[in-house]
């Protein structure tokens, strides 16, 4: 120990250095421990939110369904006693309901999106949950002194032992390495490494890294000849790869651009009739069963109307099928102009015609179809030799009742007031309600 104090200039340093590499691998290492233990937290906070998604949102979100306050009270008690869980908020349909403490910033913080998916696709709302950081820090400040001490002391008594060897049997030919790496330039690699230890001793370990440092001194000139030679053929390679990117990115890009204008022409082809351009038969079905769900909820009127061309065959049989395809596109238009933007035509197939009217009641629904059977009885369409020929239509209204009526009953006295309208002489407008 006294040899080692008197000599200050490597040793002292090295104690320096092991004091400070302790406490900075103390710092680091609870640092990096507290991270897993933290990462682990949040870890376990994820893994109950994963829960939450797959055992209380649905099971929520039935309950919204159902209107069962009890049930969903009971739910969001349940949800507030898992533990981490700070703050839980449930939004749906104008209603709010808070449980535990809002938190500013949260360890963990998400919302699940409520809906009912049995009969369509319906939105309930939102459910908040919220984990908090307080507990989480608290716990990571009890461990952080612990860890800190006992990383601390190990490391001091392991680096003070092997300070003492390194000094007796290390330090003084690792400081001749040292010398020469301080100093190498690439004129030096040519002058291998010597560290004088004299010839009357069996080789040891710094004999092998000597002679390991100087194949590697060998290899290193050779591969800096080789380097030299590669550096310029990458550089040529890298050119050429940037081209071929450059060009192949903007295929891609122009390809990418093609696809999605495809994927949106096959939608509007899907959802459109091909002739008239109003909503085809099954996508019109889909929003009427969507509009009745919407209605029910929001406790509003809806109305559905069928439409049919009056003697259309006698239009096929006498101008041709091209002039009736004609003919229905003008009827088609027409309904797009009267009605209002919310409503939505469709066509069911071949002269006849379906419409939606969302918070109309029948009434509502027979001002606007009396207006729209009389722009359809004053259009007309003009053929290539001058002639004019138009059309008259018949509707047929249907109003939703209640809680049991769907989609096929709502049509279906739509069309039994359509064909009273077509017994009763057509070219006028029936109601399901004052037929």
């Amino acid at each position: 120990m006294t040899r080692f104090l008197r000599q200050p200039s490597i040793s002292m340093r090295l104690a320096a250095a092991t004091l400070a590499f302790s406490l900075l691998v103390t710092v680091l290492g609870t640092a990096l421990m507290l991270a897993v233990r933290y990462r682990d937290d949040v870890a376990d906070a994820n893994r109950r939110l994963q829960e939450i998604g797959r055992s209380f949102v649905p099971s929520l979100s039935t309950s919204l369904w159902l209107v069962d306050k009890d049930r969903v009270d009971l739910q969001i008690d349940e949800l507030i006693q898992i533990p981490g869980v700070a703050h839980v908020r449930l939004k749906s349909e104008g209603t709010e309901i808070d449980r535990g403490h809002p938190v500013a910033d949260p360890l963990l913080r998400h919302t699940f999106p409520l809906s009912y998916d049995e009969a369509g696709h319906f939105d309930l709302g939102t459910l908040q949950v919220d984990f908090g950081r307080a507990p989480v820090i608290a716990k990571l400040e009890d461990r952080s002194v612990g860890i800190a001490l006992t990383t601390l002391v190990t490391l001091l008594a392991t680096s003070l032992s092997l300070l003492l060897l390194v000094r007796l049997w290390v330090t003084q030919h690792l400081e001749a390495l040292a010398r020469y790496a301080r100093h190498v330039t690439v004129e030096q690699l040519h002058s291998p490494l010597d560290l004088h230890r004299g010839r009357r001793r069996s080789s040891d370990e710094f004999d092998e890294v000597v002679a390991s440092f100087n194949r590697m001194r060998e290899r290193v000139l050779e591969e800096l000849a080789v380097r030299a030679r590669y550096e310029t053929e990458l550089e040529e390679h890298r050119d050429r790869l940037e081209s071929l990117v450059s060009a192949r990115t903007a295929t891609l890009e122009m390809q990418a651009l093609q696809l999605e204008q495809q994927k949106l022409e096959l939608q509007r082809l899907a959802n459109t009739d091909s002739l008239t351009g109003v909503l085809s038969r099954r996508h019109f079905l889909e929003l009427v069963s969507m509009e009745i769900q919407r209605s029910r909820r929001q406790r509003q009127p809806l109305s559905v109307l069928m439409l049919d061309v009056d003697h259309f065959k006698h239009i096929n049989d006498n101008y041709g099928h091209a002039t009736g395809d004609r003919m229905l596109t003008v009827v088609a238009d027409t309904c797009k102009g009267v009605l209002r933007d919310v409503d939505a035509t469709g066509r069911l197939g071949g002269e006849e015609f379906a419409l939606l009217l969302p918070q109309a009641d029948a009434m509502s629904a027979w001002l606007v179809v009396e207006r729209l059977r009389n722009a359809v009885e004053k259009t007309s369409i003009v053929l290539d030799g001058g002639e004019t020929v138009s059309c008259t239509v018949s509707i047929g209204i249907s109003e939703l009742r209640d809680s049991l009526d769907g989609p096929e009953a709502l049509l279906a006295r739509a069309d039994a007031a359509l064909y009273d309208a077509k017994r009763a002489g057509r070219n006028q407008v029936r109601s399901s309600r004052y037929a």
